[in-house]
């Protein structure tokens, strides 16, 4: 069996070299030529999968190492009847360190106080929902807005009240047609809703945000902070607003190693329940990964908020955010956005990291047991 894959999927090689002759390419270069005799396609989100790269293939079951799927072309792939699957979830706690490493940034910039803190969460899906969790956990107010979990009886807020929480924090899948379609989501009127010093995160989809509305906001609003980690178009994406919002990152906020990590175990399993039996109950990915002892992090002296501080220290946003620009200013381009977000493929999680029980106040060790820090 003939196995092309992207070559920039973590452990690819050693999950996947003894199913077949593994053939690794660069995501963004799969062509329909590399695919004529191949019965298996594994991709990340870079890979817009589709009749023109499939048409003609001996292409069978097709897996995505990322939990959007907008890249793929669901209804092409039904109605040729090719086995589907993807990672969803598998990078949901690193997205959600990202939002609180934000959360985090606007804290310390002192736009906002944590007595504020009420963060509208538009998607309450697996990102959305394990953010809400988390805040619950912290004590922290919250609304999310979803319809489709309304329909199945959960009661959920109105976007436009969603909208009108200090915080809005965006976790919906980008679509472009059903009954709730997501694209441009958040325009010029769901904008002109954000109160006074508020902010905004976007870790789910560009597009889910009018980006002409954003740059007419970012003109006029200058008391809101924006906290921008996906774009139109990407990789080529529009550097101009990029510079002008107050974070801006290469898509990677899921993008974490142990994330990759879960998200090649999501593909593997799936791969075998496909062309099963193959050896039942492998798991080539945990063995190759292994697990690491938490890394410590150190006690800050002194400074305001120096437990939310700390996350900055794990995911030092700031710092990214401005050797992203940098590169952007530079005229980097679509080769430097992804040049810059496969250099963050070894950033680890929160849970990777340990913190010591006795330097720190009773408030500041339930922020960091709801992060997941070892507590020592």
């Amino acid at each position: 069996m003939k196995i092309v894959a992207d070559a920039n999927i973590i452990e690819i090689e050693s999950s996947f070299r003894e199913l077949g002759e593994l053939v690794l390419i660069p995501g963004r270069k799969i062509s329909n030529a590399d695919l004529v005799d191949a019965e298996a396609l594994l991709v990340r989100s870079v890979t817009r999968v589709d009749r023109s790269l499939l048409d003609g293939t001996a292409v069978r079951f097709i897996a995505t190492a990322s939990s959007g799927v907008d890249h793929m072309d669901l209804d092409y792939l039904s109605d040729q009847d090719i086995g589907f699957a993807d990672a969803k979830g598998s990078n949901a706690n690193a997205v959600v360190d990202y939002c609180f490493a934000a959360l985090a940034f606007a804290l310390l910039r002192q736009k906002i106080t944590v007595a504020e803190l009420e963060v509208g969460i538009i998607g309450g899906g697996r990102v959305g929902g394990l953010f809400a969790n988390k805040l619950a956990e912290l004590g922290i107010a919250h609304r999310v807005y979803d319809p489709f979990l309304e329909v199945r009886g959960r009661h959920c807020r109105t976007l436009d009240q969603a909208m009108q929480c200090k915080v809005v924090s965006l976790h919906v899948p980008l679509t472009q047609v059903g009954p709730h379609p997501t694209a441009s989501l958040v325009g010029a009127k769901q904008l002109e809703l954000l109160p006074a010093d508020s902010v905004l995160i976007n870790t789910c989809r560009g597009a889910v945000v009018d980006e002409h509305a954003l740059a007419e906001l970012l003109t006029e609003r200058a008391d809101i902070t924006t906290v921008f980690d996906v774009w139109e178009n990407e990789p080529d994406i529009d550097a101009s607003l990029a510079l002008r919002v107050d974070i801006a990152t290469p898509h990677i906020a899921g993008y974490s190693h142990p994330a990759k990590v879960a998200a090649t175990e999501c593909i593997l399993r799936a791969f075998q329940r496909y062309f099963s039996p193959i050896e039942p109950g492998r798991d080539a990915v945990a063995r190759a990964a292994g697990k690491n002892p938490p890394t410590p992090i150190g006690w800050r002296q002194g400074g305001e908020l120096p437990q939310w501080a700390a996350l900055l220290d794990v995911l030092p946003l700031s710092k990214i955010s401005q050797e992203f620009k940098q590169s952007l200013a530079r005229g980097a381009g679509i080769s430097g956005f992804d040049e810059f977000r496969n250099s963050q493929r070894q950033r680890l999680e929160f849970n990777n990291y340990s913190i010591e029980r006795e330097q720190w106040d009773r408030s500041s060790l339930k922020l960091f047991a709801a992060m997941g820090f070892e507590l020592l």
